[in-house]
């Protein structure tokens, strides 16, 4: 049933973490953007202070869920997923006790069509999420092919408290460069914060940002409110929603 091993964890929040898993047969050829399933089985413990869980887990069966792929395809040493713990979720719950060194299942499949695969190489990226959502943007940036010379990156990371901006010094790094840009906000009370308050659809309405259908595709990935009250926004201004039949220049990921 084990087929990986937890390379590194890191603790972002008590709520939040980041987890670099190594699967034996190695790193798979991927595209920046796909998911793969992440697994334990059902006998492994929770911590004691968690509620009981939604459903009981049977022994021997294995948990699985989906998760994006967060590391770059050109990184062959593990795969890195950035995970939200729900207390009394099935999986989540049991990830919270594994540490470095410990083992889990990574399913050998990598799947999924959120990808750049089918955007003009000189259209802009906007890339928009919430939470644990910005983890397949954080592929797609870490990736050198994205960085094409005529494109310009934006990335757009909504939170509820400026403790959840994970990957925030990575992105506060790549933003010193003159085609990309970050702009993180916080939703909640928080008096450490200084920067955007609000939720990821105010800064379209107040039109501290904007994008346009000649020359931007937008990606939205997180909380299914955002990205639907996004697509009517955008959907609004001209955007269409991308398909393989038929496609668009508005990219969606819903992620729970």
């Amino acid at each position: 049933m084990y087929n990986a091993t937890i390379v590194r964890k890191i603790e972002v929040t008590p709520e939040l973490i980041i987890l670099q898993v190594k699967p034996d047969a190695g790193v798979p050829d991927f595209l920046p953007g796909q998911y793969v399933a992440l697994g334990l089985p059902g006998e492994s413990p929770r911590p004691a202070h968690f509620p009981a869980e939604r459903e009981p887990q049977a022994a021997g069966k294995l948990i699985k869920r989906a998760y994006s792929i967060g590391s770059s395809p050109s990184e062959r040493g593990y795969f890195e997923f950035y995970i939200a713990i729900v207390p009394d979720g099935a999986l989540t719950s049991r990830l919270v006790i594994p540490k470095e060194g410990d083992r889990v299942y990574v399913a050998p499949k990598v799947t999924g069509t959120f990808t750049l695969e089918e955007v003009p190489q000189e259209a802009n990226l906007i890339l928009i999420s919430t939470g644990t959502g910005i983890a397949p943007f954080m592929s797609m940036l870490r990736t050198p092919a994205t960085w094409t010379k005529q494109r310009k990156i934006s990335v757009i990371h909504g939170v509820r408290y400026s403790k959840d901006l994970a990957y925030s010094d990575e992105l506060r790094q790549l933003a010193a460069r003159p085609d990309f840009s970050y702009l993180p906000i916080v939703s909640r009370a928080d008096p450490e914060w200084t920067g955007e308050r609000g939720h990821v659809q105010s800064l379209f309405q107040k039109g501290a940002v904007t994008a346009q259908p000649t020359n931007d595709h937008v990606f939205l990935c997180g909380n299914p409110a955002m990205v639907e009250d996004m697509e009517k926004l955008l959907v609004g201004d001209g955007f269409k929603v991308h398909a393989r039949k038929t496609p668009g220049n508005l990219h969606l990921e819903k992620y729970w």
